[in-house]
């Protein structure tokens, strides 16, 4: 049987609300901007970027915040 990764109706009622993915998983788990930063390497002007909408995940960021956040990450794009 294959692992199945299911969306928690918050989050996607947040996405489908025009939430970010990023933020709207990385509220689901309770991580700040900062945690996210510090856990993934990645600044936390990038997080702040992409979950404003000025800046697409990078390949290998989308590694490290699915990592870290613990999702797909399929889920994050």
């Amino acid at each position: 049987m294959a692992d199945v990764f299911r969306v928690p109706m918050e989050v996607t009622y947040a996405i489908e609300g025009g939430e970010p993915a990023l933020m709207a998983y990385r509220r689901w788990r309770n991580i700040s901007r900062d945690d996210l930063a510090r856990k993934s390497g990645i600044s936390k002007a990038e997080i702040e970027a992409i979950e404003d909408g000025n800046k697409e995940i990078e390949e290998d960021m989308l590694e490290r915040l699915s990592a870290v956040l613990n999702v797909p990450e399929d889920q994050l794009i």
